[in-house]
């Protein structure tokens, strides 16, 4: 498989614009290049929560229509960060739209920032499901950004079968070492593929850190973004490398569950 992940940077409330510039990096792909490619958390909004709160918008029929027709057009499924507004409630939420141009899932994160000073938990409401998609028959997972703190998540999404863990973020330069830590971490233990797409630039006094990247089930990153560029990233990926890993080093089947809880 052909992934890609996009390095972006939103302007802060700027749906409309960063809508349009999705739109404008898809229409820059060569057609039937990409199985995937995957933009970071909140590409829509930006990430502060106070913006988030004013701009998130409801979904209608028509909301994404662009960025449909192109992921048809193109060949690819769109992997993609947003706000989502339904009635009183704000969601972080993930969209997966794909080669047919069809809105198939929906992940609303689960697990939510309490770290000062972004408090993500006050604004926005946690989903209550894992993040599980067909990707041209392959399992695949999402989870988003400070979700790679929970390594539950993780393995039991592995544990159903996913293969190809997608991670949108808008993670702070300040702990980037975290972020590169975790997400290979997140590899390594469950011998999967990692597509990290993350934010760059700067909302609300926060500077984002770039390093998206793409790692294999060995935990060797075959693609990585700067701290400060926006970039379009990519690899070629074998899956046949998650079973070879697998026999390799077999402790993923070597687990004792009923010694953990």
């Amino acid at each position: 498989m052909n992934i890609a992940t996009y390095q972006f940077n939103a302007e802060l409330g700027a749906v409309d614009r960063n809508l349009q510039r999705i739109e404008d990096i898809l229409t820059a792909l060569p057609p039937g290049k990409y199985d995937a490619i995957a933009f970071p958390e909140m590409c829509d909004t930006g990430y502060a929560m106070d913006v988030i709160t004013e701009r998130a918008v409801f979904w209608g029929p028509d909301h994404l229509a662009g960025i449909k027709h192109l992921a048809a057009e193109k060949n690819t499924t769109v992997v993609l960060g947003l706000s989502e507004r339904v009635g009183d409630k704000l969601y972080n939420t993930t969209a997966v739209i794909d080669a047919t141009g069809t809105l198939v899932h929906t992940y609303r994160k689960t697990h939510l920032v309490s770290i000062e000073p972004i408090n993500e938990h006050r604004y926005i409401t946690p989903g209550d499901k894992l993040g599980i998609f067909s990707l041209g028959g392959v399992v695949a997972g999402i989870m988003t950004c400070y979700e790679l703190r929970f390594p539950e998540v993780a393995r039991a999404l592995t544990l159903r079968g996913v293969r190809l863990l997608f991670v949108p973020a808008a993670w702070p330069l300040v702990r980037v070492d975290h972020l590169t830590t975790l997400l290979r971490a997140r590899a390594i233990e469950n011998q999967i593929f990692i597509v990290s797409s993350s934010r760059v630039g700067t909302d609300a006094g926060t500077q984002f850190s770039g390093h998206s990247m793409i790692i294999d089930p060995n935990g060797e990153v075959l693609a990585r973004g700067s701290e400060s560029e926006e970039a379009l990233l990519h690899a070629k990926i074998d899956l046949a490398e998650i079973e070879r890993s697998r026999g390799r080093i077999g402790a993923l089947g070597e687990r004792r569950p009923e010694l953990y809880f």
